[in-house]
């Protein structure tokens, strides 16, 4: 949410500083390796399950596959859009703002809008082992996310700090 405030803020002309921007990114992209580790153990540990003849669970499967091969690839360029920026400064603007809405378009139209899609499939074949190797949450992942939600912290403008917004999903 303090990313799309910092967004917002720059789209409407005001200065936000590069790298609050580009440290945002660095945060999106740890959050989001992280959430497409564990939406691949998912597949992962189903895959098995699945039977050549089982057509629904394959297609499941099949767009779980698709899903995260778009949020990947739109994460990869908003990663390299923020690299551009960086190194581009205001004349990168109007192209580091076109990938973040590419890759916003992605989150919440491909990546999230079928993230349900395995729910019935889980509750069938998943214990507490299952769950606990999903989450995959590391010590290093913990200290990883900290540092980088640290320095977006301190280098929020004001307005843009991200303890300052509600907790839960950014609003579309």
């Amino acid at each position: 949410k303090a990313f799309a405030a910092g967004i917002e803020s720059q789209g409407k002309g005001n200065a936000v500083p590069v790298e609050f921007l580009g440290t945002c990114v660095d945060y999106i992209k740890a959050s989001m390796d992280r959430l497409h580790a564990q939406d691949q153990r998912i597949h992962d540990i189903l895959k098995p399950h699945v039977g050549r003849d089982d057509t629904a669970g394959n297609e499941i499967l099949a767009n779980l596959d698709m899903r995260l091969a778009k949020s990947r690839a739109a994460l990869a360029q908003l990663v390299a859009g923020r690299d551009a920026y960086r190194a581009k400064g205001a004349l990168g603007w109007k192209d580091f703002e076109a990938t973040v809405a590419h890759f916003m378009d992605v989150y919440f139209n491909v990546l999230l809008k079928g993230q349900h899609s395995t729910i019935e499939m889980q509750k069938n074949l998943f214990g507490d082992k299952e769950w606990n190797d999903v989450a995959g949450v590391s010590q290093d992942a913990l200290m990883t996310e900290g540092a980088l939600f640290a320095a977006v912290k301190r280098l929020a403008p004001a307005g843009m700090d991200p303890e300052s917004f509600k907790a839960g999903p950014p609003v579309v």
